[in-house]
């Protein structure tokens, strides 16, 4: 019984990460479609345009970016789902990497609401382009979905740190947890500047492979700590 669910909640983080991968280079195109223009273009936007132009035609932009954002949101409610299921062991036993984890948890339940309403309330009174404007709604939605980001960044980073110090995650998930944060900054000022979509590439992949690992039986702590964990549970 055990094992069943945590082979189900693998495939569903692996769902959510694949999801949000995917659907990161789209809500970036989108995004410029609409006149969104605070970072330069990336090159590859221009193809990615003429394509949407193409399977999408006659869908206006907010509506594009309406039907893509609701399948992000999706994705980040399956890697949320997945996130707080594996809560016994990402928390680790340190106060440092609890601490982590619960701003990674606390930021996602910010991101995901609050991106998911202004995805859907941005364009309205006559707005274009996806950036706070006259809806308070949207506004305050914009806000959360922000403030949400930052603590992702800072648990994100305190949670790897601290099962690194303290040999809690197997290495590889901690060194992803870590780089989080500056492949978020990273991809900000290059090749996907948006958020959430964009920032949360690098956790949509972490998603993948840790949700792999747990959908193939395996374990997210360190070789030696998994087989003993097995043997208590037996």
């Amino acid at each position: 019984m055990q094992q069943t669910r945590d082979r189900l909640v693998g495939h569903v983080m692996m769902i959510g990460g694949a999801l949000g991968v995917a659907l990161a280079p789209a809500m970036v195109a989108i995004k410029y479609m609409t006149g969104w223009a605070i970072v330069p273009e990336p090159f590859w936007v221009p193809a990615a345009r003429a394509w949407f132009g193409v399977s999408f035609a006659g869908m206006p932009p907010h509506q594009l970016w309406m039907v893509f954002g609701t399948a992000y949101s999706v994705a980040l409610l399956l890697m949320f789902a997945g996130f707080v299921t594996l809560a016994p062991t990402l928390q680790g036993r340190s106060r440092a990497q609890r601490t982590g984890y619960w701003l990674v948890a606390g930021g996602l339940t910010l991101v995901l609401p609050g991106d998911a309403i202004h995805t859907w309330t941005w364009h309205q009174h006559g707005l274009t382009i996806p950036t706070p404007g006259t809806n308070p709604v949207a506004n305050g939605a914009y806000a959360a979905h922000m403030m949400g980001m930052n603590l992702v960044m800072a648990g994100t980073l305190l949670l790897g740190l601290a099962a690194l110090r303290h040999g809690t995650l197997a290495r590889w998930v901690s060194f992803m947890f870590i780089l989080v944060f500056p492949a978020a900054v990273l991809a900000a000022v290059t090749i996907l500047p948006t958020t959430p979509s964009g920032a949360l590439w690098l956790f949509g992949v972490l998603m993948i492979a840790a949700g792999g690992r747990v959908a193939r039986g395996g374990s997210l702590r360190p070789t030696g700590q998994a087989s003993s964990f097995v043997a208590r549970r037996a």
